[in-house]
C-alpha cells in the first residue's frame, strides 16, 4: 500500500522519482520510486532530516548498506546503492519487492502451514548462513524483517530484509558496548544482557520465529519488559507440541534446539541447522529412525551465564523478580561442599 505523501514527484539525484511513501519508521522513511536511468522500480530508503545530524544513527544507517552489500544471496534483498541527497542525507536504494512480510502474513493467519512454514525456515536460514559466511549477524530477525514474495497468502519465496541492527564480526566477539539490540520477544539471552554475540544468537531468533509460525503463539508471549526479558533467560522454551499435537517430533527437536539458552547447546553453525531442515524436507533413503535429526545432550546445564559486570547484575535483579535462582558468572567458584555452612 502507497500512502500520499507531498514528496510525490521529488526526484532524487536527479533519477529516482518518488511515486509514494511505504513506510516510516523513527529513523527512516520508505518510498516506492521510479528509476529514470534503468526505468524500473525500486525502493529509497531515505534517513529521516531530524535525526541526519545524529552521529550514530547516520553511522548506522551507512553500515546497513554497507553490510547488506556485502552479501550476495538470492534469500537476502539486494542494496543496489547508497547515494546522497541534495540537504546532505544519505538514502539507499534497494530492489523493489512485491508482496508482504511475514509478521502481515502472521497477524492475518495467524499460523503458516506445516510445509510452508518449513520452506521458509529453510529459505530465513540460507540468506541467515550466506550473511554469516560474510561475517555478519542480523541481530533482529523477526517476522517483520522477514518479506513473502509474491500475492498476499500464497508467498512464492522470501528475502531478509533490514539489516539496520546486522554486526559485523571482525576478529574475535562482538561487543554490543552496553546498548541492548534486537527485539524482545526474539532476543537470545545474549542478546538480553549485552553480553557478545555470534552466529548463533541468530539461530536463537530463528527457532522463535519457527515456532511463531508453526504454532500461532510466541514461546514466551508476554507483554515486553521484566517478565519477558526473565523468561528469554531463565525459562526453557516450551515444547511447540504442547500448542500443536499434531506437529511432527523432528521439526520439534529443531526447534527446541534453536533455543537453548546457552549457545554452545544450540546448533554450532547456520548451516548445521540447514542441515537438519532438508533431512526434514528431502529425506533420504534410510529407516525412519536415521531420518530423524538427533538432539544431542547438552554439554552444559542450559543456563546463561553472563560475562560482563553489567549483565550480572541485571540478570540479579531480573532473577529477584522472577523467583529464579541468578546465574553464577564463569569466573565464579563455589567452595567444595565439605567447606559450605
Amino acid at each position: 500500500m502507497l500512502y500520499e505523501t507531498r514528496r510525490v514527484g521529488q526526484r532524487l539525484g536527479g533519477r529516482y522519482e518518488l511515486l509514494g511513501l511505504i513506510g516510516s519508521g523513527s529513523t527512516s522513511d520508505v518510498y516506492l520510486a521510479d528509476d529514470h536511468e534503468d526505468g524500473q522500480l525500486v525502493i529509497v530508503k531515505h534517513l529521516k532530516g531530524e535525526v541526519a545530524g545524529h552521529e550514530e544513527i547516520r553511522k548506522r544507517f551507512l553500515a546497513e548498506a554497507r553490510t547488506t552489500m556485502s552479501i550476495t544471496h538470492p534469500n537476502v534483498v539486494r542494496v543496489l546503492g547508497v547515494e546522497q541527497s541534495e540537504d546532505e542525507r544519505p538514502y539507499l536504494v534497494l530492489e523493489a519487492l512485491v508482496g508482504e512480510s511475514l509478521g502481515e502474513y502472521l497477524q492475518r493467519e495467524e499460523s503458516v502451514p506445516p510445509d510452508l512454514a518449513l520452506e521458509l525456515a529453510r529459505q530465513i536460514a540460507s540468506g541467515l548462513a550466506a550473511g554469516h559466511r560474510a561475517g555478519v549477524v542480523h541481530r533482529d530477525v523477526k517476522p517483520g524483517n522477514l518479506f513473502l514474495l509474491g500475492p498476499a497468502g500464497d508467498p512464492q519465496g522470501l528475502k531478509l530484509i533490514d539489516f539496520g541492527y546486522a554486526k559485523q564480526i571482525d576478529r574475535g566477539p562482538m561487543s554490543t558496548a552496553n546498548v541492548v539490540i534486537g527485539t524482545a520477544q526474539y532476543m537470545a539471552p545474549e542478546q538480553v544482557l549485552c553480553d557478545p554475540i555470534d552466529a548463533r544468537t541468530d539461530i536463537y531468533a530463528l527457532g522463535v520465529v519457527m515456532f511463531r509460525m508453526l504454532t500461532g503463539h510466541l514461546p514466551f508471549d508476554a507483554d515486553p519488559g521484566a517478565d519477558l526479558l526473565s523468561h528469554q533467560l531463565f525459562s526453557p522454551a516450551p515444547p511447540p507440541s504442547w500448542l500443536e499435537e499434531d506437529l511432527d517430533p523432528r521439526v520439534e527437536a529443531i526447534v527446541l534446539r534453536a533455543m537453548r539458552k546457552h549457545p554452545d547447546n544450540r546448533y554450532s553453525s547456520m548451516d548445521a541447522l540447514l542441515s537438519d531442515l532438508d533431512r526434514v524436507l528431502e529425506p533420504h533413503p534410510g529407516s525412519e529412525s536415521e531420518s530423524i535429526p538427533r538432539v544431542p545432550l547438552a554439554k552444559f546445564p542450559d543456563v546463561y551465564k553472563p560475562k560482563n559486570p553489567m549483565g550480572r547484575e541485571v540478570a540479579r535483579v531480573l532473577a529477584s523478580r522472577f523467583g529464579a535462582e541468578p546465574p553464577l558468572p564463569p569466573s565464579t567458584h563455589l567452595p567444595p561442599i565439605d567447606e559450605q555452612e
